[in-house]
Parts: C-alpha cells; sequence; structure tokens
C-alpha cells in the first residue's frame, strides 16, 4: 500500500501535502488539549505498534505482497487524531529512515493509511457497537464501556473497523494512482508517474485487500481487542518497560532493501570474496552474474585467477601477489511493478513501470604503481584516483575521476560508505572526496535509456572503488 516516489505527479503529492499539514496541525492541537500526559507514553508505543506491524508483508497471489497497517486499531485504543499522529510518524521514519514508500508520496501515504483508514475504521467501529447496544439494550454493558456491549461487541465492532478502514486506504491508493494517466496523459513528462488506468489499478489493489489483507488486519485486531478489554483498565497495565523495549527494537530492527546494494571487493586473508550487500550484510547471489574478474600485479600484469563459491559470495584465488583486483558483474534485468521491483526482464513482468538491465564494475586497490593506474580501468564506467590513496591520512582529501566508455562524466553523483552523498563531479568528470580511517568506498551510478532492448528502457551502469587507508 505504500506508494514509492515517482509514481504520482506533482499535483496530485503537493495538493495531498497541502491538505496534510492542516491536518497535522489540527491533530496536533488536539493532542495538546485531550490528550493526558499520562497517555504520551501509549502514543509513542502505537507509532510503535504501527511500525512493526507494516514491516512484515504477507506473499499475496501475482507475485505481490501486503501488510496490515493498525491504523484503525489504534484509532480505537486511543482516539483517531491519535493514530493520525503516530501512523504518519510511523511512516515518516519508514520513508526517510528505512526506505519504504517515497518522501515525495509521504504526504499521500499518511493520508490514505493515517487519516482515511484511521476515522473511515473508527466510524465503522463506534456505528457497529453502538447498533450493538441498541440490539441489546444495555444488557451486557459494563461500566467505562460507554453504554457499549462489552467484548462481543466490541470485538466484533473493530475487526468490522479494521477490515473497512484498511480497505479504505486501499481505495484511495488505488484512486490515487489510477488517476495519473488521466492527470499527465497529455503532458511528455507524464510517462515517468503510474502509467495504469483505473480499470487496472482497482482490481490490482483492491482484490487482495479485499480478500486476505483485510482478513488479517481484522483478525489481528479482534485478537488484541478481545486480549485488552478483558479489564477496563488493561492497557494501563501493561508493563512499563514495553515502552523502550518497542524503541529498542523500532530501532535495531533490521531493513529489508533499505539501500542500495553493490557488489564488493573484500580482501579475506590470502583470497579476496566478491560480495553483493549494503554496509554489514551480505546477500546471496548467482556467482554466474561475475562475467569477467582480473588482477594485476604493481607491474602491470595480469595474474590468472581461480573462482570457486564460498559463504555468501564468490571467493577469487591467485597466484602471485595482486596490487588491484577488477570484476564485472551483470545484476541482469529488473522490473519495476506497481508491486515493487522483481527481478525479471520487461517481457516476463507483468504492469510494469519501468524495467533496467544492470551492470557493476567493482574495484579494489592493494598496491599502486603508475602500471597499476594505467591497467586498472573498466571500459563503461570507472572511478580513477588521480594519486595514491594508500598514503592518504584519515581526514585527507582525494580527487578522482569519473570515466563513461572513456570519456569524462561531468555531473555524476559520488556516493561514500553508509550512502553518504560526498557530491557531484565537474565539467572534467573530477572530484575531491574525504576520506575515512579503514575500508573507504566510493560507488557511482550512470542510467541510460535503451533503444533496441524488449526486456528494459534503460542501462543503468553502477561503478565501485575500495581501499584502505590505515593512517
Amino acid at each position: 500500500m505504500h506508494i514509492p516516489d515517482g509514481y504520482l505527479g506533482p499535483y496530485t503529492y503537493g495538493g495531498l501535502w497541502a491538505a496534510m499539514f492542516g491536518v497535522w496541525s489540527y491533530a496536533a492541537r488536539k493532542l495538546k488539549k485531550d490528550l493526558p500526559v499520562s497517555q504520551a507514553p501509549h502514543l509513542a508505543m502505537a507509532s510503535a505498534f504501527s511500525f512493526v506491524a507494516m514491516i512484515f508483508t504477507v506473499p499475496l497471489p501475482g507475485g505481490t505482497t501486503g501488510h496490515i497497517t493498525g491504523a484503525v486499531l489504534i484509532a480505537i485504543l486511543i482516539g483517531p487524531w491519535a493514530a493520525v499522529v503516530a501512523v504518519s510518524v510511523s511512516l515518516l521514519i519508514q520513508a526517510f529512515i528505512f526506505g519504504d514508500g517515497g518522501v515525495t508520496a509521504l504526504s499521500a501515504n499518511c493520508f490514505n493509511i493515517a487519516l482515511v483508514s484511521s476515522f473511515v475504521g473508527y466510524a465503522l467501529y463506534r456505528l457497529v457497537t453502538g447498533l450493538g447496544g441498541l440490539l441489546v439494550k444495555g444488557r451486557n454493558t459494563r461500566p467505562g464501556d460507554g453504554g457499549f456491549p462489552s467484548q462481543p461487541w466490541q470485538v466484533f465492532g473493530t475487526a468490522i473497523g479494521a477490515y473497512g478502514g484498511v480497505n479504505a486506504a486501499a481505495f484511495f491508493t488505488a484512486l490515487e494512482l489510477g488517476l495519473q494517466p488521466l492527470i499527465y496523459g497529455g503532458s511528455p513528462t507524464g510517462a515517468g508517474y503510474f502509467p495504469y488506468s483505473l480499470k487496472v489499478a482497482f482490481p490490482a489493489i483492491m482484490i487482495p485487500h479485499l480478500t486476505l489483507v483485510g482478513g488479517l488486519e481484522a483478525l489481528v485486531a479482534a485478537l488484541v481487542v478481545t486480549f485488552l478489554r478483558r479489564g477496563t483498565n488493561a492497557i494501563l497495565q501493561l508493563p512499563k518497560a514495553a515502552v523502550p523495549l518497542f524503541f529498542a527494537f523500532f530501532f535495531i530492527l533490521p531493513s529489508t532493501g533499505a539501500g542500495a546494494h553493490d557488489f564488493l571487493i573484500e580482501p579475506r586473508g590470502g583470497e579476496f570474496l566478491v560480495v553483493f550487500g549494503h554496509g554489514t550484510q551480505r546477500e546471496e547471489f548467482a556467482v554466474s552474474k561475475v562475467k569477467q574478474v582480473r588482477a594485476v600485479d604493481l607491474q602491470g600484469k595480469e595474474l590468472p585467477v581461480q573462482r570457486e563459491k564460498k559463504e555468501k559470495g564468490l571467493a577469487l584465488k591467485m597466484t602471485g601477489r595482486p596490487a588491484v583486483v577488477l570484476a564485472t558483474v551483470d545484476n541482469g534485468y529488473w522490473s519495476k511493478t506497481i508491486y515493487g521491483w522483481k527481478e525479471l526482464p520487461k517481457r516476463k513482468a507483468s504492469r510494469v513501470v519501468e524495467a533496467i538491465h544492470s551492470l557493476f564494475f567493482s574495484k579494489t586497490i592493494l598496491s599502486w604503481s603508475e602500471a597499476v593506474q594505467a591497467a586498472a580501468v573498466h571500459a563503461d564506467l570507472d572511478i580513477i584516483p588521480l594519486s595514491n590513496p594508500l598514503e592518504k591520512k584519515a581526514g585527507d582529501s582525494l580527487s578522482v575521476k569519473i570515466l563513461l566508455r572513456g570519456q569524462p562524466l561531468p555531473g555524476a553523483e559520488v556516493i561514500g560508505g553508509e550512502h553518504a552523498n560526498l557530491g557531484k563531479t565537474d565539467q572534467e568528470g573530477l572530484i575531491r572526496v574525504s576520506l575515512v580511517r579503514g575500508q573507504n568506498l566510493l560507488t557511482v551510478e550512470n542510467k541510460a535509456p535503451l533503444q533496441d532492448d524488449p526486456d528494459a528502457d534503460k542501462l543503468t551502469l553502477t561503478a565501485t572503488l575500495t581501499f584502505e587507508v590505515k593512517q
């Protein structure tokens, strides 16, 4: 249900940003006036609960996935305006830190999940429990339930509200996406936004939510309310340690696919390992993707390289002492669909927004000489140090040149470790980067349209350079 960046045009997300600023402002004033100070920890717990609920996805037919939101449950327990704030905070952190949902589309995701889902679900809950109270004419009620039937009707109302709320959010998600071809159909820039009409968007999004996702949301909400409503003040009796535990889990929870992944060459004792991952995380990949490996000594002489599958990567063994090791990796075809990225060519994926062919050029420098500098050049995309990076100290700057097929690449964004933005190259393809102690990683990417490939719209080239600063 999270809408990524690039799916909505500025008219859509801009209008929703304006609307949500008003909603957040009113919600903040409402909570400041009505929410007791003693309830503030519950708001924090609600935000953490919503985050955790949305992290776990379930597979759905057709290759897509879905997740619950917890928005309606929060609205029932501590009020719909509190739910708007709690779920919005959860969505904000997901977008900015974990890369789940777009930054420009954050307004749309908050409108759909935090606002629409919370209020629609809460209204359905009050309707069902109110009708239940009339049907039993006050029987089976108890103090503190506001005159509503006790557990059976509250659980039933919670389930109906949760089901209706998540489907209301899905409805508006489909509506916003499906309107993009109508809004931008005549615009040259509109091709980059969601290209499918309402006839495609509604069944693709609503069918899974009307079936599995809605049922799962209702089940989880009903089970939680069943537990909490065993005592009128049950939520107040939760251990105080729950709040820090929620936040500890919230911040240490690993995020799958949160950042870009690179192919790197890592020294491992007397051998080297081609790995795929992000930060310290490593993921399995098909070693057949590694198309070429080169090792060059200080004199610029090529060394023979033996390959062997090891751990989650490809081990490289060579005779002699390499000064630089290079690898070319064909990461294959990837299609950005309305369900997310799939490792499929465009002709085999369904409802494709964009498809790419991804190539990586990885290099690690171990020793330095002019012969190494001349020999260690990738043909397509390369990061070339203009001086010996191994003699540098932490805090020093290093000039590097970015070449695309042998020509300087101006305006290329260079990324450092932990995906820190180091700046863009000048008109000569040059940039100065600051070095850190230990392993340094530089990454640059280039995308270009493909004309004659039916399986991809763009060719994506990524170059990585690693070396160690010991001082």
